[in-house]
């Protein structure tokens, strides 16, 4: 089960008129290109005018008739690398925690829509919303709010899929950006982390994984990896808190990323002190030399505190 957005836009009141200009070019009338086309000259008139998107099969008469290939023409007039390009940056802000590049894209992507007059570009307003909703839900869970952040995506899936349920999660198919929604809704259900990981092991089995994989996707793995680690320590299920950390661990080394690596180490070292293993201090010791190399120290500080008041380790 799934819906449907669609994302592409286009300008069309611009691509009216260079069909305007290239069929004045040709010397053709409307009429003209109605006897070659068989398109009616109202359809034509309207196209011109940038009121409409014209069909496939459309656009295979008038190239026909204008011996130009339009399906390409009209692919230039499309937004949808400007579209693509917010996304891109979404997807860069659920690794990272910026929130002032977070209220910056919110702010440019607010204007991109408003300054789109909504009769020469198509944009769906489902589209707007969901990526709106997400940015609200992403900013809540960086501002330590992850039941609030929750209810935003779990909002935003909605728009495309109305009977979205966490625990039906399985139930639909995602688009990319929707399957990382879903991450987050994921990473959000912090009081449930049995439902979370769940969740989690679904994205990761969906989650491009090959030659092509993105840095970012790469990223989101790895991320994938400390939760799974975090919600079964929560759980109690140290040995598989252990497995998820490791894993963790060896993919970053494979891919040669820094991302995450203290956190995963700290994960790694609180759970083989917890299962008996005698070198979890050079894990915990690791973790907060990889945090201060990158310049983490507050989060180097958090888990020293953590780890001295919980388990009278002093790092």
């Amino acid at each position: 089960m799934g819906g449907h957005l669609m994302f592409e836009s286009y300008d069309l009141v611009k691509f009216g008129k260079h069909l305007r200009k290239l069929r004045n070019n040709l010397e053709l009338t409307q009429r003209d290109v109605e006897s070659l086309s068989g398109l009616t000259v109202d359809a034509l008139r309207r196209i011109e005018n940038g009121e409409v998107v014209p069909r496939y099969d459309t656009l295979l008469y008038l190239s026909h008739a204008y011996k130009k290939d339009l399906l390409a023409v009209l692919k230039s007039y499309s937004n949808a690398n400007e579209l693509f390009n917010y996304y891109r940056r979404l997807e860069d802000l659920l690794v990272f925690n910026d929130l002032a590049a977070l209220e910056q894209l919110s702010c440019e992507f607010s204007n991109y829509v408003k300054n789109n007059p909504e009769k020469g570009t198509l944009v769906n307003g489902a589209v707007v919303n969901q990526f709106r909703l997400t940015l609200s839900g992403v900013s809540e869970y960086y501002s330590s709010d992850p039941k609030k952040s929750f209810e935003y995506f779990n909002a935003a899936l909605k728009v495309s899929h109305p009977d979205f349920a966490p625990e039906q999660y399985d139930q639909f198919r995602y688009f990319e950006f929707e399957s990382r929604i879903l991450l987050m809704i994921a990473v959000s259900l912090s009081e449930l982390p049995d439902l979370s990981n769940r969740i989690l092991l679904f994205c990761l089995e969906h989650l491009n994984d090959d030659l092509h994989a993105t840095i970012y996707e790469k990223y989101l793995r790895v991320k994938i990896y400390f939760n799974l680690s975090y919600n079964y320590h929560i759980m109690d299920d140290d040995q598989n808190a252990l497995i998820s950390a490791n894993k963790g661990i060896e993919y970053c080394n494979k891919y040669y990323l820094s991302y995450s690596l203290g956190p995963l180490l700290y994960r790694k070292g609180i759970a083989e002190f917890l299962l008996g293993v005698p070198n979890y201090l050079q894990s915990l010791q690791a973790a907060i030399l990889m945090l201060d190399i990158q310049n983490a120290g507050e989060l180097a500080e958090k888990y020293k505190t953590i780890t001295k008041e919980n388990y009278g380790i002093i790092l």
